[in-house]
């Protein structure tokens, strides 16, 4: 039996780089999509070979991927999980470049990568979508309640189009037995966000969870294994939120 394929966008630090190595140990062949694969040297020893590219270009999405294909012949899995905030400013104060740009990241992006992948899961008659949200589409918080300069309107919204993604996708490809599910992850600090934030504001976001502890990376990959695993072979068109209870309802 062929060795399950997963691609994992964004995969080279934070959440990803743990979603990554989550999947390599349940015994996937795992790749990873990434901007600055330098960052993803440490993956190696894992197994996980890396590929450069932007997801919100056409062009760079469509090359990895049919390199992907060439090596592996597969894609069993796909996480959907590069992106992020560009700016911190209020809504009022984003150039339409920033929105733009933040939408392509975070939602035109993921929609690349399903359209490059889904030829191959059709073909197949099986496949894992797994889409990254945010908790914050649910509770509207984000870090500006938290820390000045930390608005985060227009990542909340195209987070939200993934939400709207998912589910839809998961009703238009469920008779080729592929399932779209997607992750909301809560307020989680990578060591990138340690870096900009200080920790008196992320002990304040603790407070009002119901669980008291900073998420870690980690924290959800059990849930992207779970969804990529044959244990959720039934489970599509859904938002899972980790996020220690902050939002609920």
């Amino acid at each position: 039996m062929n060795t399950r394929v997963a691609v994992v966008t964004g995969g080279a630090r934070g959440m990803g780089h743990a979603h990554a190595l989550g999947l390599a140990g349940a015994g996937f062949s795992v790749v990873v999509i990434d901007t600055q694969p330098a960052a993803g040297a440490a993956l190696a020893q894992a197994g996980v070979s890396c590929l450069t590219a932007d997801v919100g270009e056409e062009q760079a999405v469509a090359e990895a991927f049919s390199t992907i294909l060439g090596r592996h012949g597969r894609i069993d899995v796909l996480v959907n999980n590069a992106g992020g905030a560009l700016s911190g400013a209020a809504c009022e104060d984003h150039s339409l470049a920033e929105w733009e740009r933040t939408l392509r990241i975070n939602l035109t992006g993921p929609f690349l990568c399903i359209r490059a992948t889904l030829p191959a899961m059709k073909l197949q008659r099986n496949g894992r979508i797994i889409n990254v949200a945010t908790a914050s589409v649910y509770s509207g918080i984000t870090a500006a309640l938290y820390r000045d300069g930390a608005n985060l309107v227009p990542y909340v919204a195209a987070k939200g189009g993934v939400i709207g993604l998912t589910t839809a996708l998961a009703r238009e490809v469920g008779p080729w037995n592929i399932t779209v599910n997607a992750i909301a992850p809560g307020f989680t600090p990578t060591p990138r966000v340690r870096a900009s934030f200080p920790q008196q504001a992320m002990d304040r976001m603790v407070e009002d969870q119901a669980l008291r502890r900073t998420l870690e990376p980690q924290d959800a990959t059990g849930m992207v294994v779970f969804l990529a695993g044959d244990s959720a072979a039934m489970v599509t068109g859904q938002v899972l939120r980790i996020d220690g209870g902050s939002a609920m309802g």
